[in-house]
């Protein structure tokens, strides 16, 4: 963080400091009305684990010492999850955090005439910082939770349905094709799940909210792919790794919405520049996205998503990922059909 941005972390942590009880009852009346937790137990770890941040948050930042702070993220992960407390619920958790503070900061700000935005953009930076540091300490404990570690953001955008499995299959299924050597198919089956965890950094008024998003919101979405990609590779970092499903992981998160003319997003990368399993995996998505139906859109027939898929090599699409997805449609159909005549589990 610049100076700048460190002094105001301090000055909103000094305001924090006053409104410390009022926050935290704040935050535990929000989480009894979402019925978050399932019982007192569970309450009684997730209070634990609010009081520490906020404490962390009060003491440490209203000293400038960022390390403290995040030192004391990876002790609230390590304990929920030796409690056995889903991370899915802790970011549900962690989420409220804002709405608990919101009022006060804004009440605050607009007393002194300036700008919450130039607050909450500061205080955004910090939790996606938390967030990434969370799952890097979840992860080191729960070795085994890629994909429930994928659901979490998935589960905050309840109209995705089988989303995360039916992508992951049909990039399988190019993969196979397109990189039969090796494990390649294995691996883009095991960790695309990831491609969209950023989405737990993107704030719940802008990812849930209905209706066409505001050019500012959608930048502020657009960082899902920066954030997701900032986790996984704090966990390569952590483990010293060079290669393997992480690395993977991490090119899918980053690059999965570049497109193969350059006009994509986050660095504008453009053809074979752009790594092939983010190329696989930008078909499998946009596929998925055009047949599902959504909460502000229905599904389109499996014909049309074939046209407007095939319309797009070159430009969206690399026409090499085109040319196997065309040849293997009917097997993408028969996928989407299948996870049609299932329930969603969310």
């Amino acid at each position: 963080m610049t100076p700048q941005e460190r002094e105001i972390i301090r000055k909103i942590a000094l305001l924090f400091r006053e409104h410390q009880d009022a926050i935290l009852q704040n935050w535990i009346t929000i989480m009894h009305q979402g019925g978050i937790f399932r019982d007192n137990v569970e309450l009684g770890y997730f209070q634990y684990g609010f009081e520490k941040l906020l404490h962390d948050f009060v003491t440490h930042l209203g000293h400038g010492d960022l390390e403290a702070y995040y030192e004391g993220n990876r002790e609230i992960a390590r304990q929920i999850s030796y409690n056995d407390i889903s991370y899915e619920h802790f970011i549900e958790a962690f989420h409220l955090f804002e709405d608990s503070y919101m009022e006060i900061l804004t009440r605050a700000k607009e007393k002194e005439g300036k700008n919450v935005c130039d607050c909450l953009s500061v205080i955004d930076r910090l939790h996606h910082k938390t967030i990434a540091i969370v799952a890097q300490s979840y992860f080191e404990i729960h070795d085994n939770t890629v994909f429930a570690l994928a659901k979490l953001a998935a589960m905050r955008d309840s109209g995705t349905g089988y989303h995360l499995e039916r992508t992951r299959e049909y990039a399988a299924l190019l993969a196979r094709d397109l990189h039969p050597e090796g494990d390649f198919a294995q691996l883009i089956y095991r960790v695309g799940p990831l491609h969209d965890i950023g989405k737990t950094g993107i704030r719940d008024a802008i990812l849930l909210k209905e209706g066409r998003l505001t050019e500012e919101e959608f930048e502020a979405v657009k960082l899902h792919t920066v954030i997701g990609a900032e986790a996984i590779k704090q966990i390569i970092g952590a483990h010293k790794l060079e290669r393997g499903y992480l690395k993977m992981a991490w090119e899918i998160a980053l690059y999965h919405h570049e497109k193969y003319d350059g006009s994509g997003y986050p660095t504008g990368l453009r053809g074979e520049a752009i790594p092939l399993a983010a190329r696989i995996f930008a078909v499998a998505d946009v596929y998925d996205v055009i047949t599902t139906a959504r909460p502000y859109k229905s599904g389109a027939p499996h014909a049309e998503a074939v046209a407007r898929i095939e319309a797009e090599a070159g430009k969206h699409f690399c026409p090499a990922v085109v040319a196997v997805f065309l040849r293997l449609q009917e097997e993408f159909d028969a996928i989407r059909c299948r996870y049609q005549d299932q329930v969603a589990v969310f």
